[in-house]
């Protein structure tokens, strides 16, 4: 009876490769006719947003947009703060060798850093530096032998091998949104000049084919209030939100990563009953990006052999990916921020933003170990009467790990850092005390190449044992298994066992000898 193969199909996404651009984004930004001169510039943020991805021959060709939003203070104007808002388009390739067409892309933008400079009182010029990772994936479909049958003395080697497939991913957007009335005890909205957002993780749960994202949003709101100072106001607020993404093939008991980004949020101001502009309504479009994977266990057939037949036995690789484990880390940052002896000194605390900019990070036994700079911008007011309003950007350096049990120095990683909470106080007048809740997520990856089994031949003719010893001693070598030992003597691991009165291949050790019994015949 001829052998028979039993195959199941393997599908899997494989990583063909990755890289990370670093791109320079230069431009002027005017200033509005309608606005007056430029005295000194407080801040200058921006949002990245990749519009267009595709991938040619060994790159990936990205497309994208980043906003500016301006704030800047004028002797010449009645207002304590202006803004401006720009935008600047930028293309750029990412190389990524062996990658094609018939691929899928991935693009993360990132702002490094961002530098400006103002040419005349009207025009400032403005450099981003741009990091843009890349990455190609391949849809596979490979069948795989996982029994095999026909053949009455064949002996095989099943290996069990641990996949982690993505079985569902997407972005998804919710609108956010909340109406809420100003505190009497700040003045109504003469002028919005700048939103500060961000999304928070509070809570994840996948039932069957859905992930429901529980989430708060922290939207900060800089505006010019409506009185007779033009007064600059900082208004806090959190808005709970719930989404729904839609996935197929999912269950409660798979694995997620989550992303949650804010691109674009809205206002509109309204009067409330005593005629005041104190009624706010705030919309923003929060990005969800959401990935849902699968552990799950495989038996594939390695090797094979006959103690009494010639066989050829063809193999084949296969290369996978296999997640060994994602956690996420919190790290409560303290640092004290000196302001600079060129500027006034600390009346009034005004604002204070962060950014967590990722350096390096390092892949030890269980652990990753992440370095990086958190970008501080504190913005204050002075004891200045002209224009009081300032501002200092200052980097505090961190380090940090996140814990994954089985990670190794030669596996990859993944590693996304968020801000979750920001408090500030003023300590004295020429100093701020800044902590920061950084949530660092950590994903790592070990590649795996192994050979199976992909086709057997019988070639028609039995094994000469005839020259074979009736009785052989082996000494067991560094690197031996019983099977490979079974397989250079044809015999079977079950045989060896048996005239060694063993129950177990893990009953014998380097160094330990066995007997080896020429068998006429095999019985199963």
């Amino acid at each position: 009876m001829p052998v028979e193969l039993i195959k199941d199909v393997f599908l899997a996404d494989q990583v063909v490769g990755q890289d990370t651009a670093q791109a320079i984004i230069e431009g002027d930004i005017l200033v509005p006719d309608i606005k007056p001169d430029i005295t000194r510039v407080i801040s200058v943020d921006g949002v990245i947003q990749v519009t267009k991805k595709e991938i040619v021959e060994n790159k990936i060709n990205t497309e994208g947009v980043i906003k500016f939003k301006i704030l800047y203070v004028s002797d010449r104007g009645e207002e304590p703060l202006y803004s401006i808002d720009s935008s600047t388009s930028f293309k750029q390739a990412i190389p990524v060798e062996g990658i094609n067409s018939k691929m899928k892309a991935d693009v993360q933008g990132e702002i490094e850093h961002i530098d400006f400079t103002i040419n005349n009182e009207r025009k400032i010029g403005v450099k981003a530096v741009v990091n843009l990772d890349g990455i190609a994936v391949e849809s596979t479909q490979q069948e795989l032998t996982k029994e095999v049958g026909g053949l009455g003395d064949l002996q095989v080697l099943k290996e069990n091998l641990q996949f982690t497939d993505i079985v569902g991913e997407g972005v998804s957007e919710t609108l956010v949104k909340d109406t809420f009335e100003i505190d009497e005890d700040l003045p109504g909205v003469k002028e919005i000049l700048k939103w500060n957002a961000r999304a928070i993780e509070r809570e994840t749960k996948i039932t069957d084919g859905k992930v429901i994202v529980g989430g708060t949003m922290l939207v900060e709101l800089l505006y010019i209030g409506e009185d007779e100072e033009n007064t600059l106001n900082i208004l806090k607020k959190e808005v709970p939100f719930t989404h729904f993404a839609e996935l197929r093939d999912i269950f409660s008991d798979m694995k997620y990563k989550l992303k949650l980004n804010v691109d674009d949020v809205f206002t509109e101001i309204k009067e409330n009953i005593q005629g005041e502009r104190k009624i706010i309504e705030v919309e923003a479009i929060a990005k969800v990006a959401v990935k849902v994977m699968d552990t799950h266990s495989r038996e594939l057939i390695v090797d094979a052999y006959s103690p009494s037949q010639k066989l050829k036995v063809l193999k084949n690789e296969v290369s996978f990916k296999e997640n060994v484990g994602m956690n996420r880390a919190h790290m409560m940052l303290r640092e004290t921020l000196d302001i600079p002896s060129n500027q006034p000194e600390i009346k009034r605390m005004f604002s204070v933003q962060v950014k967590p900019v990722l350096t390096d990070y390092t892949l030890v036994e269980d652990k990753t170990i992440i370095e990086g700079v958190l970008e501080t911008t504190v913005i204050y007011v002075s004891e200045e009467d002209l224009q009081p309003l300032y501002s200092f950007m200052q980097e505090v350096p961190f380090r940090h790990y996140v814990d994954i049990d089985g990670l190794k120095e030669d596996m990859e990683a993944g590693v996304d850092l968020s801000i979750e909470e920001v408090d500030y106080s003023l300590i004295n007048n020429s100093q701020v005390d800044v902590k920061v809740n950084i949530a660092a997520t950590c994903e790592a990856f070990a590649k795996r190449t192994i050979e199976v089994v992909n086709n057997i031949e019988e070639l028609g003719e039995a094994l000469d044992t005839s020259k074979k010893p009736s009785l052989t001693i082996y000494f067991l070598q560094p690197g031996d298994t019983l099977w490979q030992v079974a397989k250079r003597y044809h015999t079977t691991v079950k045989q060896i066992l048996e005239s060694n009165n063993l129950s177990n291949v893990e009953d014998i050790k380097v160094g330990d000898y066995i007997i080896i019994e020429k068998v006429h015949q095999f019985k199963f």
